[in-house]
Formats: structure tokens, C-alpha cells, sequence
């Protein structure tokens, strides 16, 4: 979650018209297609992210303005690793089915798309961490942190675009990767720049910065997708469409089985995940009986 102010704003679309001119004139046509087309899918992944902010915001605000560091502390646990859950949890099922997806919504001339694709859907999964680490500084009142630590990265992500995109044959040689080149930096620099404004913040609030959440859940979301998504390969036959509903339908149910072992890994207890269940199965018997 950024900075509202007009000097903010101005400092973001000066970082996106570079970053966009700079592929659009070393890359082409072609690959700022790609690149939008990933970032449309990048904006869907982040609906749940933004819905949960305002409400995230005016509870951190609220316990923080109480002197209630516990409460601040059990809210941003359980917002940051269940967004961040929820958003491999996505990136884990999808990514394997890159192909299929841009084949099937977009058509065989977007093909060399598919790699950016499958880069970019991994972006949500940290931007997740950064919104809610916003959120947080913003609400406890330390906006000069959150800006100075905007502006450097801003800084750093312009210079690795010129390095990445820049051809080899430039005045300043680069790497003229493109648009798989704007996907790669997306995301690596994501990761150490909200890792640092994350170490940072559990500084700031005298935390224990623990990382292990981030690993062991994306890692594992990857891992499952991929095994499932080639299980139902070698094992079953028919449209694509069919294979991608059954794909999604066992996927979900490994995961379940995952949180289940590891709440931890989005910010629970077991005690609230038998809640959860006992809830939903008595909402089903309720709705058995009325009819």
C-alpha cells in the first residue's frame, strides 16, 4: 500500500513509464503484449489483498492508538501469513497450467507469453507482504520509514530494468532479456525488498522476523501443483478444461491436508481450523434438513 500524496504518485508512474518505455523500445510490440496480458492475471491474483487492507488498516490503527501491542502483533500474524497463503496458494495451482491458460483465453499467437506468465504469477504472493507491511507502517504512524525505503527501491528497480532490458550492444551493455527479463526482475526484487522493509518492521516493533512461513508455503504450493498437474496427465485424458477442474479440485484438497499439518504456515491454530470444519459441516447438515 503506497503513499496517496501527488509527489508519491508522480515518483510511481515516472518508475512504470520508464520501466514500460524502456521494453517497449528495446523489446517490441510483442513482448509489452506479453507483459500486460501477465499483468492482468497479477491484478485478479491481488483482489483478495486489497479487499482485506481497509479493514487490516482500521484495526492496526485502532489497537495501536489502544497502546495494545499484542493485538497488533496477532493481527499483522494473521493477515500477512493468511494473505500470503492465499496467494501461493493461487500461484501453486495456476502456474503449471500457464500454457493452457494463455491457449485457451488468448490463442496460440500469445504462446511466447507462457514464461512470463508463469513468472508473474508469483509476483502477487509477495506484493501480498508488501501491501500489509504498508498497512502496518502506515497505520502505527511511521510514514517517513515506509518512504524513504519506497524511494530506494524505487530507485534500485529502474537501474536493474535499464541492466536487464538493455541489449548487449548498448552504450551501457545489458542483458536484453525483455519482457521474461521484466518478469524476472518483478519478482526478485519484490522478494528482497519486501524481506528487507519486512526485517526492518519486526525491528521497528521489536518482533522476531521469521521468514521459514514464506519458503515452506510457496515451495510447497509449487511442488503440489506440479505433481497433481502431472498425475492427472499420465493418468486421465479428455479436454483440457476437464483436466484443469479435476486438477484444481485435488490440488485444493492436498492443500487443505497441508494447512491442516502446518497451520502456521497462514497464521492459525488447529483449534480454529476444527472450528472452521465443525462449522461448515453443520452448515451443510442444516442445509440438508431444510430441504
Amino acid at each position: 500500500l503506497g503513499d496517496d500524496s501527488a509527489p508519491s504518485r508522480s515518483k510511481g508512474f515516472a518508475h512504470d513509464f520508464g520501466s514500460r518505455w524502456m521494453l517497449q523500445h528495446w523489446g517490441g510490440a510483442s513482448e509489452q503484449a506479453y507483459y500486460a496480458v501477465a499483468q492482468q492475471f497479477v491484478g485478479v491474483a491481488l483482489l483478495a489483498t486489497t479487499s482485506i487492507l481497509a479493514i487490516f488498516w482500521k484495526e492496526i490503527a485502532e489497537a495501536h492508538h489502544q497502546g495494545n501491542d499484542a493485538k497488533v502483533k496477532r493481527l499483522y500474524l494473521k493477515v500477512s501469513r493468511g494473505l500470503y497463503f492465499i496467494s501461493a496458494l493461487v500461484a501453486g495451482g495456476l502456474l503449471p497450467w500457464s500454457g493452457e491458460i494463455i491457449t485457451l483465453l488468448l490463442g496460440a499467437a500469445y504462446s511466447g507469453g507462457i514464461f512470463t506468465l508463469m513468472l508473474m504469477l508469483l509476483y502477487p504472493v509477495h506484493q501480498s507482504l508488501g501491501q500489509v507491511n504498508g498497512a502496518l507502517l502506515y497505520a502505527a504512524g511511521h510514514t517517513r520509514f515506509r518512504a524513504i525505503s519506497g524511494i530506494f527501491m524505487m530507485i534500485a528497480n529502474i537501474t536493474v530494468v535499464y541492466f536487464i532490458l538493455a541489449p548487449s550492444n548498448a552504450i551501457v551493455p545489458g542483458f536484453g532479456l525483455a519482457s521474461q527479463g521484466m518478469a524476472i526482475k518483478m519478482v526478485i526484487m519484490q522478494l528482497i525488498g519486501i524481506n528487507i522493509i519486512g526485517w526492518f518492521t519486526a525491528k521497528i516493533f521489536t518482533w522476531k522476523f521469521d521468514w521459514t512461513y514464506q519458503l515452506v508455503g510457496l515451495g510447497t504450493a509449487v511442488l503440489v501443483g506440479w505433481a497433481v498437474k502431472l498425475l492427472i496427465g499420465f493418468v486421465m485424458g479428455g479436454h483440457v478444461v476437464l483436466l484443469m477442474l479435476v486438477s484444481a479440485f485435488i490440488y485444493l484438497l492436498l492443500m487443505g491436508c497441508v494447512l491442516y499439518v502446518m497451520p502456521w504456515l497462514a497464521g492459525l491454530e488447529r483449534e480454529e481450523i476444527n472450528t472452521y470444519l465443525y462449522k461448515a459441516v453443520e452448515f451443510v447438515q442444516l442445509r440438508r434438513g431444510g430441504k
